[in-house]
């Protein structure tokens, strides 16, 4: 595999696309995510997107994250391309950063040029502004527009939901509307490995369009009132997962403001009686029922006896 911007990476490592705020100069163009609300304790993910000029070059080099603490510009996650000799190390994806208590890992989809990263372990501290950034050997780029990330007091502690293996189970996602903004999509990831499991599209109509997650996911919840919990069909307990629910509004321009919500999904196996242990149970009961037999016929063998 070429060591390259143009990784495949594995299909189950899809990542939302991003359709935030764009800043483009020179044949380059970066999109963000505007403002992203999560709550403490749980995870968020900051989006992050990008093109280059077209080159020939095999393309190696960095990514790198800021925060903006007062007016410092600090470096919260940082990896690097390895050269076509491997010499540099990992690649992104295989990398996890920490920073104290937080924890940082790469979200994104190299093949798609996709940098988002994700925050685990929020706390309220963690309210800042947010830059991302490519240091490639072509050039360098970043975009002027920052990510606004808004970490809430949690309600309670991160959701755990249970379920039997075949049956359904609810995972909810209960968040408070964004004022006049257009609410687009729900989406539910997985999150480790960060996958894409169903997208739900706003229709002009008021109704809700599925992509991407076949017959297995309904939203049973009503968006426009802030609700947009998902069921699961058929559990199986390659289900056992942590979720994020990602609510999108969009604003004029091109504006992206993502509400996200953590929840614990624990998928019990079902309990069923094999063949084996069914025909033991079934002669034992019947021995059981002769043993009575004889016993109130010898019973009454014996009365008669007696007379």
């Amino acid at each position: 595999m070429m060591s390259s911007l143009y990784i495949w990476l594995s299909t189950v490592l899809l990542s939302v696309s991003v359709q935030g705020s764009n800043f483009s100069l020179n044949g380059w163009s970066m999109t963000v995510a505007d403002e992203v609300r999560a709550e403490e304790g749980g995870s968020a993910v900051l989006p992050c997107s990008f093109t280059h000029p077209d080159t020939n070059l095999t393309l190696t080099g960095s990514v790198i994250w800021y925060n903006r603490k007062s007016l410092n510009y600090n470096v919260i996650f940082n990896c690097t391309y390895p050269g076509p000799d491997h010499s540099q190390g990992d690649v992104c994806e295989n990398v996890r950063q920490w920073d104290g208590e937080n924890r940082f890992r790469f979200a994104g989809n190299l093949s798609n040029k996709d940098l988002s990263i994700m925050m685990e372990g929020l706390s309220r501290e963690d309210t800042d502004s947010y830059q991302c950034r490519v240091d490639l050997n072509i050039n360098s780029f970043q975009t002027t527009t920052l990510t606004q990330l808004e970490v809430e007091a949690a309600q309670g502690n991160v959701s755990v939901v249970s379920g039997t293996e075949g049956d359904s189970v609810t995972l909810p996602c209960i968040f408070r509307s964004w004022g006049s903004h257009t609410l687009t999509t729900v989406t539910w990831m997985r999150k480790e490995p960060y996958q894409h499991i169903v997208t739900f599209t706003a229709q002009s109509q008021g109704t809700w369009t599925t992509g991407h997650g076949g017959n297995r996911y309904e939203l049973i919840g009503n968006p426009w009132e802030g609700n947009a919990s998902l069921r699961i069909n058929q559990l199986s307990v390659r289900d056992n997962h942590t979720y994020l629910c990602l609510v999108e509004y969009r604003s004029e321009p091109d504006s992206q403001y993502l509400i996200q919500k953590e929840t614990r999904l624990m998928v019990h196996v079902r309990r069923t009686v094999s063949t084996a242990m069914l025909v033991i149970s079934l002669v034992s009961i019947l021995l059981m029922l002769i043993i009575i037999i004889f016993v109130i016929f010898r019973k009454k063998e014996g009365g008669f006896c007696r007379e």
